[in-house]
């Protein structure tokens, strides 16, 4: 890109902060916003713009980049006359960052195409520790020349880019990667619950997928100590892979497909978030596991 792109970033929670920081770190002019206004005292420290509004910050960008936690976040920064697209007079580029769902992608790509604003669809793999090195895994749909042009940017903010095809090719890969997420995280907090219920060291567990070349596989490396130290402070809160999971099954029974160990992951996690546990890391399953079923 010979001009680089004006940056309105939306969204500074546990992933949002970290990616918006890598922008700034990479030299871009970036504008920011987030509802809790407390969260942009270090962007503003740092030199950046602090926006009022979603309006004010597309005003003062070329290029929207959105990082919130579900499809009623993004219409709270993208609709009415504060909103993003009430500031786009076409040519301006919107880069979603969030997962949502299929749908709710297709639906804003042809919003955008009428109002002649660039639309790419590109959630992220990886949780809060890639975020902040920067080795996030970009899914990426639209269409590819625009990809491209943005791949800078991007990159600024992840390792890869996997180009997935037109949008919502982006938000469809990443269900399918959150679905090996969920169930990695399930499985390892299971093994954990039944070493435990035997009288065993759930370490044991961990030091036997280590040992083993096929099994030693780094995100259980990650969630070894939460399980273990019962600390879960979120690096992926669980409320947001349950969001995740409902949109895998919803689009799963749309094409006529059933996902039966999904089904059993999102109805676990269910249980954890009536717990209490849906601001925890997605581990905190092990923690529920363990406690007695409610009478």
């Amino acid at each position: 890109m010979s001009i680089p792109p004006r940056i309105g970033f939306i969204g500074l929670g546990i992933m949002g902060r970290a990616m918006a920081m890598n922008l700034v770190k990479a030299g871009y002019q970036v504008t920011v916003y987030n509802r809790t206004r407390e969260r942009t005292s270090e962007f503003a420290d740092a030199g950046c713009e602090v926006a009022h509004s979603p309006r004010a910050l597309a005003k003062a960008a070329d290029t929207v980049i959105t990082m919130v936690s579900d499809p009623a976040a993004m219409d709270a920064v993208l609709e009415g006359p504060e909103g993003v697209i009430s500031a786009f007079s076409g040519g301006n580029t919107l880069i979603n960052m969030s997962t949502v769902s299929p749908v709710y992608t297709a639906a804003l790509a042809r919003k955008c195409y009428i109002a002649g604003v660039n639309f790419l669809d590109c959630p992220v793999s990886g949780s809060k520790p890639a975020a902040e090195a920067g080795t996030l895994v970009i899914l990426a749909g639209g269409e590819k020349k625009v990809v491209e042009k943005f791949s800078p940017v991007l990159k600024a903010m992840g390792r890869a880019v996997i180009y997935a095809g037109p949008a919502p090719a982006g938000t469809a890969l990443k269900l399918c990667a959150n679905l090996v997420v969920a169930q990695l995280t399930t499985a390892i907090a299971e093994a954990a619950a039944l070493a435990q219920a035997q009288g065993l060291d759930p370490a044991l567990v961990f030091q036997t997928l280590e040992e083993n070349p096929a099994l030693n596989c780094p995100y259980f490396e990650l969630k070894k100590k939460n399980i273990l130290a019962r600390d879960y402070a979120p690096a992926f809160q669980l409320k947001h892979m349950l969001k995740d999971a409902r949109f895998m099954l919803a689009e799963a029974a749309s094409n006529k497909l059933e996902l039966p160990v999904t089904t059993a992951a999102a109805a676990l996690m269910a249980r954890a978030e009536r717990s209490g546990y849906g601001d925890k890391d997605l581990s905190v399953i092990h923690q529920n596991l363990t406690e007695p079923l409610p009478r």
